[in-house]
């Protein structure tokens, strides 16, 4: 006999840590999210995260039951956690140090092909399967044919595989933060960066704990409910987050400055993207006589548009964003050993400053300090 619908809080709380997990998700790859990679990998763990929580939400409620043959279909996802939350961490620290990801996904992806191998889908397998992990009271079927087999034995051992995954992972974010915070001098901007990345990976590491303790004390998939629970109060804590930091509550002067702009989310990405190109690629701060009309020229807009796209995305003005630009490129050069006969200076003309006294006032309001403590600061 089937079990009857089982709905109580729990049933609840997955459930809306479900649907959040997929409004967040949309969020983060919408356009103008997406262009930053650390959006993307954020946006597709939520993804995952959301398909492994409506699973165990349909085995928990008794709703599998109705689509039996979904059984354990979203187990490959298990180990696009851990990857996907280094390199959302990775990318939050530093874009350029982001290379190949696709070898992060290769478990993953051979799981799948694996399960897909060996793993029979008829109804009887599917249904002895998902009784055996929920419902070990329950008789099982009779079964004809041929039986799933496990030569590698994956799929006895997949709690074991995801915790390790998992495991490794939240050791290499939490060494990639701590090595990078250390080897950096911090301005406000990148003390707030790292506060976030901590909290990240802290909760994550939570419910690779939670996760630990279920397993050691439930039988298969009993405690998966508890789990998820906690996957879900993470993703509220995300969403709280999200909007405490949001434009709608810190930023609404550019909102009504720019209320009767007819610049369009389209023409912003593709500003955008330009602009970050004429910096990064081309350098064009380091032009002593860098002018906003002079880069919206290059970036196709008009002055008005760059300076609203500059405010509203990057929550900067455009003086701003070249002191930026400048003060990151100072760093490599003071850090540089092949330049440790440069005076400040020269770096600074080097940068696009005209004098001394402008390039230490800006740097020290970046950084706390000025360049010449920060390059006396750095271990030789």
């Amino acid at each position: 006999m089937i079990p009857l619908l089982k709905i109580d809080i729990f049933a609840l709380l997955i459930f809306l840590g479900t649907v959040q997990g997929l409004f967040l998700s949309i969020f983060f790859l919408s356009k103008p999210n997406r262009q930053f990679r650390a959006n993307l990998f954020l946006g597709f763990f939520l993804i995952a995260v959301s398909l492994l929580s409506l699973d165990i939400l349909l085995s928990y409620t008794n709703l599998m039951f109705k689509i039996i043959y979904l059984v354990d279909s979203t187990e490959p996802l298990n180990f696009l956690l851990g990857p996907l939350i280094y390199l959302y961490i990775s990318a939050k620290l530093d874009e350029k140090t982001i290379r190949k990801v696709y070898y992060h996904f290769i478990p993953s992806v051979f799981y799948l092909i694996y399960v897909l191998i060996f793993q029979v889908r008829t109804y009887t397998a599917r249904f002895n399967a998902h009784i055996a992990a929920y419902h070990p009271e329950m008789e099982f079927l009779s079964q004809q044919g041929p039986l799933s087999s496990d030569p590698l034995y994956l799929n006895s051992f997949i709690n074991e595989l995801t915790i390790l995954s998992m495991t490794v992972y939240t050791l290499l974010a939490v060494y990639k933060i701590y090595s990078s915070q250390k080897s950096e001098q911090l301005d406000q901007n990148r003390k707030k960066l790292y506060s976030l990345l901590w909290f990240d990976v802290i909760m994550f590491g939570c419910i690779l704990l939670i996760v630990i303790i279920v397993k050691l004390n439930y039988r298969n998939d009993l405690g998966d409910y508890i789990i998820i629970t906690a996957v879900a109060l993470f993703i509220y804590s995300l969403s709280f987050k999200i909007v405490r930091e949001s434009l709608f509550f810190q930023k609404a002067q550019y909102e009504r400055k720019y209320a009767k702009s007819a610049l369009d989310d389209s023409k912003k990405v593709l500003v955008l993207e330009k602009l970050k190109s004429i910096m990064e690629t081309e350098k064009y701060f380091l032009q002593a006589n860098a002018t906003l009309p002079d880069l919206a020229k290059k970036t196709n807009c008009t002055p008005n548009h760059l300076s609203q796209i500059i405010n509203e995305n990057l929550q900067q003005t455009f003086p701003e964003l070249l002191a930026e630009y400048r003060v990151q490129e100072a760093k490599k050069i003071l850090l540089d050993p092949k330049m440790v006969a440069e005076t400040i200076e020269s770096i600074a003309f080097q940068i696009g400053y005209n004098s001394k006294s402008t390039f230490n006032k800006v740097f020290k309001k970046k950084t706390g300090i000025t360049p010449s403590e920060f390059r006396n600061s750095t271990p030789k």
